[in-house]
């Protein structure tokens, strides 16, 4: 699959979001979604053809259920989230992916088809809940990560020195960096960041 940049490029687009969205419940054929999403059969297959390219969605060959040619059948291929959080001295954009294809061939056994729909419904209920209950949890971590990152620009506003400055923000909101990484990232020499760190530490 692309990587952050260039998903955002292709999902940017209404069309395709609506495309994926269907996807997601069900395979489709691009008469299906033209006929579904109000959209021509060949804008459909101009949207198919990108997010195929990008490694979004497959196709597989399916007898017509009225007798004629053989029609291909669009399914996702990739489970992926992207999370981007903006506030004030705060900036990080992250996505990740889900090891897990669908085989969406004929005749493919849906085995939460023998549960109860009841039960299902129930299920998703918690699991939904569950995860607003982490959404607000991680809110109150951002909250927290802006505030540390609100004194960290107080601390270093008295330096005259931008790349002091950034090397700062870098060595508070990335604490996974030691200062040599964060030199490469910053593209400094090293003793230089460990000169700005080491000032900053003793004051």
């Amino acid at each position: 699959m692309v990587g952050l940049d260039a998903l955002l490029s292709v999902i940017e687009n209404p069309a395709r979001r609506k495309i994926l969205e269907a996807l997601a419940r069900e395979p489709h054929y691009p008469l299906q979604l033209s006929k579904e999403l109000g959209m021509s059969q060949q804008a459909v297959m101009k949207h198919l053809r990108v997010l195929e390219s990008c490694g979004l969605v497959k196709s597989y060959r399916e007898e017509s259920d009225l007798g004629g040619p053989k029609r291909n059948k669009y399914y996702p291929t990739v489970n992926f989230t992207i999370v981007v959080d903006v506030g004030t001295n705060i900036f990080h954009a992250e996505l990740t992916t889900r090891e897990h294809e669908p085989s969406p061939g004929p005749g493919e056994e849906v085995k939460a088809a023998e549960a109860r729909a009841s039960d299902l419904r129930d299920r998703m209920r918690e699991i939904d809940d569950k995860l607003l209950q982490i959404q607000r949890q991680r809110e109150e971590l951002i909250e927290e990560k802006e505030s540390i990152m609100e004194e960290v620009s107080r601390f270093t506003s008295g330096l005259q020195d931008y790349q002091a400055r950034r090397a700062m923000y870098e060595f508070i909101s990335r604490p996974n960096l030691d200062p040599r990484e964060i030199a490469r990232e910053l593209s400094l020499r090293d003793e230089v960041v460990l000169r700005y760190i080491r000032q900053w530490l003793e004051e």
